[in-house]
């Protein structure tokens, strides 16, 4: 007799979170995964659909009806909602329906009895919350859907986490915000500290709170894996291509164009440098340990990243 194992449904499952929820949660062989997406048609969708344990769904945020037919007797859910609405990086309005949609139907869900667990992930809180205004919009867009979320009684079925800025931002798509030959990119000044996590130890911990529910359910957990300085980080870089490369500086991006290109991340850089993220990372490595969590460190995160630029050259 064959056991039947609990379902988990993984929204944006073809984006960087969700994606690697998926690949986390199928490699523990605990769990069906039902992996949404809106296209599973989409070569980023077939390749996960290709994993053990892992079924594609369609499904949209904004689409109530689509959302209730994936859901539909699973045993845990992860959430998570994004402000990018095509060329446009920052809509908060976009966010807010996803969150209202996404909350109100695990509450159905709830409601019907199956729902057992609930992961939303919003984004890590400040160090010094007296110093939290003016916070960026799409940062106060998640903490308002985690409002909704409680309004709706859905803390007690629910694990909140609330990861730090990616390390993948550092290969990003705004200008002067890219990892190059001379440069380390950043958005705050070169000797402040500020936190950083590899977006697969999102999945990590996701896989490890929907195994052990008994410590992780009706909590929260602001994520970080690294606290460095930008000057740190270029060093970091530099050790690894060695001494007869050319200069590794770190570079910050002008506040003003920032301000000028995306608003909100210049509001968010200065956030960062006022009130922090505030992860406690020495609580974190112990939790770690004992939950078999391996954390992806900035150095590891960056001989893999050039070792992948090498094997595409």
């Amino acid at each position: 007799m064959t056991n039947i194992k609990p379902i988990i449904a993984v929204t944006m499952s073809t984006g960087l979170q969700g994606s690697g929820v998926v690949k986390e949660l199928s490699k523990s062989d605990r769990f069906e995964i039902r992996a949404i997406t809106r296209n599973p048609n989409s070569d980023k969708a077939l390749a996960l659909g290709k994993l053990p344990n892992v079924s594609l769904f369609k499904g949209d945020l904004l689409d109530s009806k689509s959302l209730f037919n994936c859901f539909e007797n699973v045993y845990g859910i992860f959430g998570n909602t994004t402000p990018t609405k095509g060329i446009r990086p920052l809509v908060r309005n976009y966010e807010i329906e996803q969150g209202r949609n996404l909350i109100n139907v695990v509450k159905e869900i709830q409601n019907l009895g199956n729902l057992k667990h609930f992961i939303f992930s919003s984004i890590c809180k400040a160090k010094d919350p007296l110093l939290n205004e003016p916070s960026p919009g799409h940062f106060s867009s998640k903490w308002d859907i985690e409002n909704y979320l409680t309004l709706n009684n859905l803390k007690p079925i629910t694990t909140v986490i609330r990861p730090a800025s990616y390390f993948e931002n550092f290969y990003g798509d705004l200008p002067g915000l890219r990892i190059s030959e001379t440069s380390f990119p950043g958005v705050v000044s070169p000797n402040k500290k500020w936190q950083t996590i590899a977006v697969e130890d999102v999945g990590k911990w996701s896989n490890a709170i929907f195994n052990n529910p008994k410590r992780f359910i009706n909590t929260s957990l602001n994520l970080a894996g690294e606290e460095l300085t930008g000057k740190e980080m270029a060093n970091i870089l530099q050790k690894i291509r060695g001494t007869k490369s050319k200069k590794v500086n770190y570079v910050m991006a002008p506040r003003f164009l920032m301000k000028t290109f995306v608003h909100d991340i210049g509001i968010m850089a200065d956030w960062i440098e006022r009130a922090g993220y505030g992860a406690n990372i020495a609580s974190l490595k112990k939790i770690a340990e004992e939950e078999n969590i391996v954390m992806t460190k900035l150095e590891n995160w960056l001989i893999d990243k050039e070792l992948k630029i090498k094997d595409r050259n």
